[in-house]
């Protein structure tokens, strides 16, 4: 037993303002070609969640972070592997907190969200619904 997914597509993530705007970029065109805008919002948000928490908390020298996004006929995947074994934790943020939220809005957009260790570090993923 696999998992069969329609299309798939992968980048690495630079790690600046520019690196991230193009990883939006990257994602929105994919969305485009595979015929899924009417999910691009959705998915440009998870993915901007997803790459923000790879530069931040797992940036190193030794590997870049990658994004990889996948097509089932129910949802488009999105994973973000970096080379930290940092896992993700949840968090409730505050009213006034300028961060913590990312984890939340991942889930709030996506049917199902985790993790999992990959290689030196760990590979964090979500399925948002088509």
């Amino acid at each position: 037993m696999g998992v069969s997914f329609n299309n798939f597509a992968a980048a690495k993530i630079h790690a600046s303002s520019e690196g991230l705007a193009r990883t939006r970029a990257f994602t929105r065109s994919c969305l485009r070609q595979w015929n899924l805008e009417a999910v691009s919002s959705d998915v440009i948000a998870v993915v901007g969640e997803l790459t923000a928490n790879a530069v931040r908390h797992g940036l190193s020298a030794e590997a870049d972070p990658w994004l990889a996004l996948a097509t089932s006929p129910r949802s488009v995947m999105c994973i973000a592997w970096d080379p930290s074994p940092e896992l993700p934790e949840p968090r409730t943020a505050g009213l006034i907190d300028p961060d913590g939220r990312g984890l939340a809005v991942i889930a709030g957009l996506s049917a199902l969200w985790g993790w999992s260790r990959e290689g030196p570090g760990k590979a964090v993923w979500a399925h948002v619904p088509i």
